[in-house]
């Protein structure tokens, strides 16, 4: 090789260290801007004031964040991403539980009152579960994603969220939890029954 091909050679390496260096900062300044679009998205969910789906109203889990979203898009202050799911998924597992409708309880939020209160008139309108049917619900949904038919949605969600490697979200409320930046309680954590 002669002296000219080295420095020729050389040019080349430095442009093509240059450009990978250059595309690897864009890489490394997007996936930085995703994080703090995540961070900003977590923050405005707990300035909403959105319950985690294992806290109870009644002693019925995911009730009072169902309201919580009700509340945030009555005023229009729920995020795109979550309008999309209003009234379907866990919000229409919930009504379907109470055996109510999901506008005719829109309506009655709209009109005001605590969640108690709202509670209450569910079980008039509705249904009002015996313990051991809110025990039943409440272990149930506690466990949705892991290992049944949510499983892949979890492990999608997970992946989108980047939080593939996060080994302690097991369950959709756990992912919910994290997603929105709320510290995971141990009790929420699923391990498999030892043999």
């Amino acid at each position: 090789m002669t002296m000219r091909e080295s420095r020729t050679l050389l040019a080349n390496r430095g442009t093509d260290a240059r450009d990978l260096r250059e595309r690897l900062l864009d890489i490394t300044e997007r996936r930085l801007e995703s994080r703090v679009k995540k961070a900003q998205t977590r923050r405005r969910m707990r300035e909403l004031g959105l319950r985690s789906p294992a806290s109870k109203v009644g002693g019925i889990v995911y009730f009072g964040r169902l309201i919580d979203k009700i509340r945030q898009h009555v005023k229009g202050q729920l995020p795109s991403d979550y309008q999309a799911n209003l009234g379907r998924g866990f919000d229409s597992a919930c009504t379907t539980f109470l055996r109510i409708h999901y506008n005719r309880l829109v309506e009655r939020v709209k009109q005001g009152g605590t969640d108690e209160e709202i509670l209450q008139w569910c079980f008039g309108m509705g249904h009002r579960p015996a313990d051991d049917e809110v025990y039943v619900w409440n272990e149930f949904m506690r466990k949705r994603g892991w290992n049944d038919e949510l499983s892949e949605i979890l492990k999608r969600r997970k992946k989108e969220a980047g939080m593939a490697g996060r080994s302690e979200i097991q369950t959709m409320f756990t992912f919910i939890d994290a997603d929105e930046g709320r510290s995971l309680v141990g009790n929420q954590k699923l391990q498999p029954a030892p043999d």
